[in-house]
């Protein structure tokens, strides 16, 4: 039996503070929660903020960038 190595979803991601609220994909705007996949594959993703790939901070819009620390993320 092969284990699924599956992460949360994006929009668990957003909810549980784990990635800046600002993050946007596709799939915020279409995906039901039962069907809720890995957030690694629910890229290409960009800044609400901005409206683009790029940041407030002028860096990439990335899963594994736009976290707590960041000067521009906003979790709350």
């Amino acid at each position: 039996m092969i284990k699924s190595t599956a992460g949360p979803s994006l929009n668990v991601l957003i909810s549980t503070g784990g990635v800046c609220q600002s993050v946007r994909s596709k799939k915020l705007f279409y995906q039901q929660d039962e069907d809720a996949s890995d957030a690694r594959t629910a890229g290409p993703f960009w800044c609400s903020r901005t409206q683009s790939k790029i940041g407030p901070d002028g860096k990439l819009v990335a899963l594994d960038d736009c976290r707590p620390g960041r000067s521009c993320c906003r979790t709350t």
